[in-house]
């Protein structure tokens, strides 16, 4: 038979039997248990610690035996509470005193109800399809965590973040917008969803390392790495012979023309290309990431020099 989803207006063929019905477009769960809005997302089939080292050997400067000379130590499962929400706003606002410009957002948005884990996922994008109704089984499968929040709590916040957005938008449009106006806000609760996760420590000639990896697809949010030592000899080389480099064309050019500029000029782009190999030369860990830009954890001294200069 045919059903349509109420929250998109989908229509798509279901068995006759069937009383649930998950739709396979926004992954709204609806029908006569569609009031059980307890969910859970079931975890893969691969091991995680072979994800992980499968991902990392693809890493620049990584040492060739990191398969054959790490070991794991720490491998637990974490059922992270999440409220999942569909939410959709539209804003107007008058340009200039002019014309009217118009923003509109819709997006799904999962806010992680747990203070440990609200940083590791923050902005993740979870998926929406795939969910399995909650099965009290599952607190006895890893660590479960409870929601530190309500829903009323997690749904006040994403209405400001969608009025954030939308307000934003009309500033990207309009630097002079004014007469602002909510033209339509929707914020759609989709269920509390225990989402797994894989907190991973491995150990690496005397060192000790931390990741997490999704427990759904395997995708890496997070893992530190050692880099080999040839490795960074070479980036502090690098960084050195672009800062010379510089130095040596710009100060030619300002004896030459009797002008400083040509010296600030060429160094401003030999300081940007050094610093982040210089950075990454003294950090003890490199972070990286499949889903977050790569962030790196510095040395007591390079702590102390970006205090410094902040």
């Amino acid at each position: 038979m045919e059903v349509e989803c109420p929250g998109c207006s989908a229509k798509f063929q279901v068995p006759q039997s069937v009383k649930t019905f998950t739709c396979p477009y926004c992954g709204l769960v609806f029908g006569e248990r569609a009031r059980e809005d307890h969910y859970y997302f079931p975890t893969m089939n691969n091991e995680p610690y072979a994800v992980l080292l499968n991902f990392l050997r693809r890493q620049f400067g990584i040492p060739s035996d990191i398969a054959s000379s790490s070991s794991l130590q720490v491998r637990q499962l974490h059922y992270v509470p999440v409220y999942f929400y569909y939410l959709y706003g539209r804003m107007i606002g008058r340009c200039g005193g002019k014309g009217w410009t118009e923003a509109e957002e819709a997006v799904y948005r999962g806010v992680v109800a747990s203070k440990v884990f609200r940083d590791i996922l923050e902005d993740y994008p979870f998926p929406v399809r795939g969910k399995k109704f909650f099965r009290e089984e599952i607190m006895n499968m890893g660590v479960y965590h409870s929601p530190e929040f309500s829903e009323l709590d997690a749904r006040n916040y994403v209405k400001n973040m969608l009025y954030k957005m939308l307000r934003d938008e009309l500033s990207r449009e309009c630097k002079n917008v004014s007469e602002i106006r909510v033209g339509d806000l929707k914020i759609d609760f989709r269920g509390l969803i225990h989402y797994p996760i894989y907190y991973i420590e491995y150990s690496y000639n005397r060192g000790k390392y931390t990741a997490y990896i999704d427990g759904v697809d395997g995708k890496v949010i997070s893992a530190e790495y050692p880099i080999k030592l040839q490795t960074k000899t070479l980036q502090i080389t690098v960084s050195l012979t672009l800062l010379m480099v510089g130095a040596f064309l710009g100060l030619s050019l300002s004896f030459t023309l009797w002008s400083p500029l040509p010296f600030i000029f060429s160094m401003i782009p030999a300081i940007g290309s050094s610093i982040p190999l210089l950075r990454r030369s003294l950090t003890k860990k490199v972070k990286t990431s499949e889903v977050k830009m790569i962030q790196e954890e510095p040395q007591p001294f390079t702590a102390y020099i970006k205090k410094f200069l902040t």
